[in-house]
């Protein structure tokens, strides 16, 4: 029942339609068993049994998959994982000694998943580190392999491709992806060297994280993209941008990394794709934006600037971000002197020009 419940509560409109389907036939058999009880009628007997069938015929046109699957639950909003299912449909009727035959099998592979997670939990690290330094990892990808994996996990035509840099709660690392939505669940396909799908509940994913100056040796990063092949032409644009460490004397670089719930952190290359698809905020947290002296306005165009200069945003995507910030302070009530100030502490803060704050200083008379 809770397999039903979850799928019916969590899963797509496909999954919805064949359990409702199911159950619909059900009640309506039993409706009809029970008025032909009453009023004696064969008829009605007969055809409370027929919908009895079709409900156990369409239940055999399609079995329950499993999804990894995070949602929020509890009227304090704790945070917690369920099973969520998917239907996956069925090519014939299965006979009695299939369906066995799939509940051993469905026994194995949990029992095997279960003794996988045990292992990896033991050296988890080391194991991921060693698996994503493999050179050679998207080597079996060509364009066939990959249609038929975005056919096999149902890949919407409206996906993003983004670069995932790392996640310790998904063991990610170094990632190329393909991101996309269905109602109330944002799906990620990671195409390691056997493509994994992840599932999150849209209502986790509340904002943008940022991790400035994070270090990195970058000899020793993204490995696998120093070959050719399909998946790195097309996901080398959406690598991470490094920059000099700001220690004197550090050989290190340093990268600034975008995260969503709950710890993936994305190349400062494929943010703007995710606050695309997903309709997302950023806002740093940092002395800038806790500070009491500063407006709303000010911090906006604070926070477009620096992923302009991260080049998360494109030029054209940081003017249009600014223009309609300023457009809304122009005829938001607010004093004279705080704006006039608010206008003179971006051109001091190199977020707009001069030109900028004379013009919409004219505009506000």
């Amino acid at each position: 029942m809770d397999r039903i419940w979850n799928a019916l509560r969590y899963g797509d409109s496909e999954t919805r339609k064949c359990i409702g389907s199911v159950i619909f036939f059900i009640v309506l058999g039993i409706v009809l068993i029970v008025i032909a009880g009453l009023t004696g009628k064969i008829g009605i007997f007969i055809v409370g049994m027929l919908c009895g069938v079709i409900a156990l015929i369409i239940s055999q046109t399609f079995t329950l998959v499993e999804d990894d699957f995070v949602a929020e639950v509890g009227k304090e909003g704790q945070k917690d994982s369920v099973s969520s299912f998917s239907v996956k449909k069925l090519n014939g009727v299965s006979s009695s000694n299939q369906n066995k035959n799939d509940t051993k099998k469905e026994e194995k592979s949990k029992k095997e998943a279960l003794d996988d997670k045990k292992d990896k939990k033991k050296d988890k690290d080391e194991i991921k580190d060693n698996e994503y330094k493999d050179a050679d990892r998207f080597a079996s990808y060509n364009e066939q392999v990959l249609k038929k994996v975005k056919r096999k996990y149902h890949v919407k035509k409206d996906h993003r491709p983004i670069m995932i840099d790392m996640s310790k709660t998904y063991g990610i690392k170094e990632c190329p992806a393909f991101i996309w939505r269905v109602h109330s669940k944002v799906f990620i396909l990671l195409l390691e060297k056997e493509p994994r799908k992840i599932c999150i509940s849209r209502e986790m994913i509340h904002n943008v994280g940022y991790r400035p100056g994070v270090k990195a040796d970058r000899s020793k990063e993204y490995v696998a993209f120093h070959k050719e092949n399909l998946i790195t032409n097309v996901f080398s644009g959406y690598l991470p941008d490094y920059y000099s460490s700001k220690v004197k004397n550090d050989p290190l670089k340093v990268k600034n990394l975008y995260t969503i719930y709950p710890d993936i952190c994305i190349t400062n290359r494929s943010i703007s794709q995710v606050m695309d698809l997903l309709y997302l905020n950023f806002m740093p947290e940092d002395k800038i934006t806790v500070s009491d002296k500063l407006n709303g306005y000010f911090k906006r165009i604070y926070a477009a600037n620096i992923m302009y200069k991260d080049r998360a945003y494109s030029i054209t995507e940081y003017k249009d971000a600014v223009e309609k910030v300023l457009g809304e302070m122009t005829y938001a009530e607010m004093s004279e002197k705080e704006y006039s100030t608010t206008l003179a502490n971006l051109v001091k803060g190199h977020m707009i020009s001069q030109e900028y704050a004379d013009y919409y200083l004219e505009r506000r008379k």
